[in-house]
């Protein structure tokens, strides 16, 4: 079933519509989720959580696309429920130094999370990525996206770890060139 329909499912407040979006997009969901919790039992109940915040949510919210809709809901949960589980816990606290790898990129100002959830900031990015080669910019949504550690990285795409944190160095670098061009002040 295509999006669209699935979201008008929701506006009908068909409750299949939680069905379809589990069918079509839940293994995503749930990767994500695992990403940042390390736990699949606490990722079955975060998107869980969210599919509940969706069908709050909808309507009145009309997404573009139902899938990074729902992800930044998944994402935004699953980094409330760690920092509740206290983030060395579970995770080995793979988020944070996540956040920390990032915050040379983004303003001081504010926090990582609060920086990613500004529009144009994020429009930035995207536009930074669909400019990266197609390692540097899978490697970099696996880290930064899915908070995959190095190792799993590099045991994925079957390369060196330090091939791995070279490219990500090297891709942050370039991030925040980017960024300053483009008149952030970092």
């Amino acid at each position: 079933m295509e999006d669209n329909a699935i979201i008008q499912l929701f506006n009908e407040r068909d409750e299949a519509a939680l069905s379809e979006l589990s069918k079509k997009h839940g293994t995503f969901f749930t990767r994500l989720a695992e990403g940042v919790l390390r736990n699949y039992e606490d990722s079955q109940v975060c998107v869980n959580d969210a599919y509940l915040k969706t069908w709050e949510t909808i309507p009145p919210a009309k997404p573009n696309f139902l899938r990074a809709f729902v992800g930044s809901i998944v994402k935004r949960i699953a980094v409330s429920m760690l920092r509740a589980s206290g983030a060395q816990k579970r995770g080995g606290g793979e988020f944070d130094l996540v956040l920390e790898e990032l915050e040379e990129c983004v303003s001081d100002n504010s926090s990582v999370e609060d920086e990613f959830d500004n529009k144009q900031t994020i429009e930035e990015i995207n536009k930074f990525l669909r400019n990266c080669g197609e390692f540097d910019r899978r490697v970099f949504v696996l880290r930064y996206w899915y908070c995959e550690s190095v190792s799993t990285i590099a045991a994925e795409l079957g390369m060196a770890e330090n091939k791995i944190s070279v490219s990500l160095y090297r891709t942050r670098k370039k991030l925040k060139e980017h960024l300053t061009k483009g008149g952030y002040i970092l």
